[in-house]
C-alpha cells in the first residue's frame, strides 16, 4: 500500500476514534452537570481527561493542530476548574460544553477539508480559569494516550490515590529530570503503588499510581517538569467500579474489529444474489417432473437445507449491520439539554430500550427526524416551570425516548408530559390556511396531516429551538422514505406521543406474493396485519366505498386492480390483505395468494418512474421482475381520495386541502 493510501486508511480510523471520544466526553460532561453545586466526582473527571488526552494525541499524529491545541487547553481548564473540593458551576459547564462543540467542529473541518474554525476566543475563555500564561499551555510534544486505570491489586491504605503521568523529553533529560528523579519526588509525598511505561505517539510515557499521605500535596511546579496528575476515586468496598463513559458508545477488545459499512453492503449484495439463485432453483424443482421420485426427494431435501443455511447466513450478516439505537438516543441527550436551556425549561430525559438494535444505515438516517421531534417536544410540548406548577404538575417536565422491537420492525416513541396539542388552535389555523372546511373537525389522522403540511405552525413568531413550521413535513417524508410511518397521540393537558415505526432493515425481507389482474406483486410481510378470504357477495357498497363487516365494525376495502387500472377477473372469492394501523385498518383486495418468499428489495430512486404505492421491485426465481407494494402509501392514497370526495360533496366554494407529500395520479373512481 502506498504511503498516501495508508494515511487515508489511518485518517478514517482517526475520525472513527474521534467520534467515540467526543461522545464519551459529552457523556462525562452531562454527568458533571447533573452534580452542579457539588465537587466534581474524580472518576468522571478522569474519564473526561482521558478522552480529551486521547483526542489531543490523535490530532497531533495526523496534523490537526487546531484540535490538538484546543484539546490541550480544555484539559488544562478542567484541571484548574474541577479540582478536588471545588464546586462545579454552571458557567464552567457552559464553557466546557461550548469548547467540546468547537473541538468537534475542528475535527469536522479536517474531515470535510474545510477551513478550521477560529479557536483563539475559546482559548482565551478557557485560559481565564487555567493557571499560568497561555503560552505555557501549548503542547510541547506529541501527547500520550489515555492512562490505564489503577491496577486492581494496588492497596491504597489510608492515603488518597493519585495517578501521575510523566512524559520525558530531551530538554528534561538535559536538566536532570528523568524517571528516577520523578520516582524520588513521588515517594516524598506518599507510597508508590505501581509504575508502568506506555508506548505513545513519538515516544514513551510513564504512569505512576501513588497513595498520597494525609497532609501531602504535589508541588504545582512539577507540571513544568513533564508531570500531570489527577486524584482517583476508588469504588466503595463490595461495589463494582463504574464503567468508563466511553463504554456506552464502543465495545473494545482484541476480538472486535471495525468494518467499513460499504464492505458490509457488498456482502449483503452477495447474500441477495444467493437468495435469487435459490429461488430460481426452487422454481426449477417445481417445474421438473421427469426425474424419479427418489431423485426429486433428494433434490428437494438439499434445497430445503440450502434454504435454512441461507437464512442463517442472511440473519448473521444482518446482525453484523445492527447497532443499538442507544447510539442515537445518546446524541439526542445533548439536543434536549440545549433546547431546555434556550427555552428556559426544565426537562428530565428518560431513555428506554437503548439496546434495541437496528440497521446502521437506518440509525444514521433516523437521527434528523428524531432530533426535530425532540426539539418540538421541548419547545411546543413541555410547559415553563411556573405554568406546570400552576397546573398541579412538577416544575420539571419529562421527555421519554423509548425503543422496542416488534417482529421485523422497530418502534420509537417520543413522549412528553406537557400541555398536549391544542386541537382548537390547530383547527383555527388550518381553516385560515384553507386546510380545513368550516364545519370539519380534526381526527387523529387529519391532525397529523395538518401538522405535517409544509410551513404550518401554531406560532406567530419563530423560536431558536424548533424554527417556525419547518420540519414536520420533512420528518414524515424522511420516515416514509425509510418504509416507515409516523403516528400521533395527544391528550389535552396530559402530553403528546409521536410513534415512529421502521423496518429493521431495508434490503432483504420476507414478502407475500399475490396476483392482481394477472400481474404478480409482492407485499412485505411486516406490513400485513391479517389475511382474510371472503366471497365477493359479502362485499357491501357504502358511500362510494366497498366495505365488509369486520370485528364488530366495518373494514373499508380498496381494489388493487382498480387502483393500478388492471383487468378485474371478477372471481367469486377474493383475498383481503389487512394493512394500516389498528385504529385505521384497510383491506387490500387481491385475486390470489402465491406464497411467501424472501425477496431482495431494489428501491425505485428515479423520480421520473417513481409511482406512489410502489416502493421498489424484486427479481423472482423465474427471472421475472415483480413490483413491491408500499402498503402504507396505498392506505394514505385511499384516505386522501376519500377526503377529496368528501370535500367535493361538502362545498363547491372552498378549495380542497393541499396534498401532503409527493404528488400522485388520482385514484380511479
Amino acid at each position: 500500500m502506498s504511503e498516501g493510501g495508508f494515511f487515508e486508511q489511518f485518517i478514517d480510523e482517526y475520525f472513527a476514534e474521534c467520534d467515540e471520544h467526543l461522545a464519551a466526553a459529552r457523556h462525562a460532561l452531562l454527568d458533571l452537570e447533573s452534580a452542579l453545586g457539588r465537587p466534581a466526582a474524580p472518576g468522571v473527571v478522569q474519564e473526561l481527561l482521558r478522552s480529551l488526552h486521547t483526542l489531543k494525541g490523535l490530532s497531533g499524529m495526523v496534523g490537526v493542530s487546531s484540535a490538538e491545541r484546543l484539546a490541550h487547553a480544555i484539559e488544562e481548564s478542567i484541571r484548574a476548574r474541577l479540582r478536588p473540593g471545588v464546586d462545579t458551576t454552571a458557567a464552567t459547564m457552559d464553557t466546557l460544553f461550548a469548547s467540546v462543540d468547537l473541538l468537534e467542529r475542528c475535527i469536522l473541518a479536517r474531515r470535510t477539508e474545510g477551513a478550521p474554525p477560529d479557536i483563539a476566543p475559546m482559548l482565551d475563555r478557557l485560559a481565564a480559569g487555567a493557571p499560568g500564561p497561555a503560552a505555557e499551555r501549548e503542547p510541547a510534544a506529541p501527547t500520550p494516550d489515555a492512562a490505564p486505570p489503577l491496577p486492581p491489586d494496588a492497596d491504597a491504605g489510608d492515603g488518597i490515590v493519585q495517578h501521575f503521568e510523566f512524559v520525558p523529553t530531551r530538554e528534561l533529560t538535559e536538566r536532570g529530570v528523568g524517571v528516577d528523579a520523578i520516582r524520588a519526588r513521588l515517594r516524598s509525598i506518599g507510597e508508590l503503588l505501581d509504575a508502568k511505561p506506555r508506548v505513545v505517539a513519538g515516544g514513551i510515557s510513564f504512569d505512576f499510581w501513588v497513595s498520597v499521605a494525609p497532609g501531602k500535596v504535589p508541588d504545582e511546579a512539577w507540571r513544568a517538569d513533564g508531570l500531570s496528575w489527577i486524584a482517583l476515586a476508588p469504588a466503595p468496598a463490595g461495589e463494582p467500579a463504574p464503567a468508563p463513559a466511553s463504554q456506552a458508545f464502543v465495545t473494545t477488545g482484541a476480538n472486535v474489529v471495525r468494518v467499513d459499512l460499504g464492505r458490509l453492503d457488498g456482502v449483503m449484495r452477495l447474500v441477495a444474489d444467493l437468495v435469487v439463485s435459490r429461488s430460481r432453483l426452487d422454481d426449477l424443482l417445481r417445474q421438473d417432473g421427469a426425474r424419479s421420485t427418489a431423485t426429486r426427494d433428494a433434490l428437494e431435501e438439499n434445497n430445503a437445507l440450502m434454504q435454512r443455511q441461507l437464512r442463517r447466513l442472511r440473519e448473521a450478516v444482518m446482525r453484523i449491520r445492527l447497532v443499538p439505537v442507544g447510539e442515537v438516543f445518546e446524541r439526542l441527550r445533548f439536543a434536549v439539554r440545549d433546547a431546555a436551556r434556550e427555552s428556559g425549561k426544565r426537562v428530565n430525559l428518560q431513555l428506554r430500550g437503548q439496546n434495541t438494535e437496528i440497521d446502521k444505515l437506518l440509525v444514521d438516517r433516523m437521527l434528523e427526524p428524531l432530533l426535530h421531534l425532540v426539539r418540538n417536544a421541548v419547545s411546543h410540548g413541555i410547559e415553563h416551570p411556573d405554568a406546570r406548577v400552576a397546573r398541579g404538575k412538577p416544575p420539571e417536565g419529562t421527555l421519554t425516548l423509548r425503543a422496542t422491537a416488534v417482529g421485523d420492525r422497530i418502534r420509537v416513541d417520543v413522549e412528553d408530559d406537557g400541555a398536549g396539542i391544542d386541537v382548537a388552535r390547530v383547527e383555527a389555523r388550518a381553516r385560515a390556511r384553507g386546510l380545513l372546511a368550516a364545519n370539519e373537525s380534526l381526527g387523529a389522522e387529519a391532525l397529523l396531516d395538518v401538522l405535517c403540511a409544509s410551513g404550518f405552525s401554531t406560532r406567530d413568531e419563530a423560536d431558536l429551538t424548533s424554527g417556525r413550521g419547518v420540519g414536520m413535513d420533512v420528518v414524515r417524508s424522511t420516515i416514509r422514505s425509510l418504509a416507515g410511518e409516523l403516528s400521533l397521540f395527544s391528550t389535552p393537558g396530559g402530553g403528546t406521543r409521536f410513534v415512529v415505526e421502521l423496518p429493521l432493515t431495508l434490503m432483504i425481507v420476507d414478502a407475500l406474493l399475490v396476483e392482481v389482474g394477472g400481474q404478480q406483486m409482492a407485499v412485505p410481510q411486516p406490513a400485513l396485519r391479517e389475511i382474510v378470504k371472503v366471497e365477493r357477495s359479502q362485499i357491501v357498497p357504502f358511500e362510494n366505498n366497498d366495505v365488509i363487516p369486520w370485528r364488530g365494525g366495518m373494514l373499508p376495502l380498496l381494489s388493487l386492480a382498480r387502483l393500478f387500472q388492471l383487468p378485474d377477473p371478477r372471481l367469486p372469492s377474493v383475498h383481503l390483505l389487512v394493512v394500516g394501523t389498528e385504529a385505521a385498518p384497510m383491506g387490500l383486495v387481491v385475486d390470489r395468494l402465491l406464497g411467501l418468499r424472501e425477496i431482495v428489495v431494489h428501491p425505485v430512486v428515479d423520480p421520473l418512474v417513481a409511482v406512489e404505492g410502489i416502493s421498489g421491485a424484486t427479481e423472482l426465481g423465474d427471472g421475472r421482475v415483480s413490483l413491491i407494494l408500499d402498503a402504507t402509501a396505498i392506505v394514505r392514497l385511499a384516505q386522501e381520495e376519500r377526503t377529496a370526495r368528501a370535500w367535493s360533496g361538502a362545498s363547491a366554494n372552498v378549495a380542497p386541502p393541499p396534498r401532503v407529500g409527493p404528488a400522485a395520479p388520482p385514484l380511479p373512481s
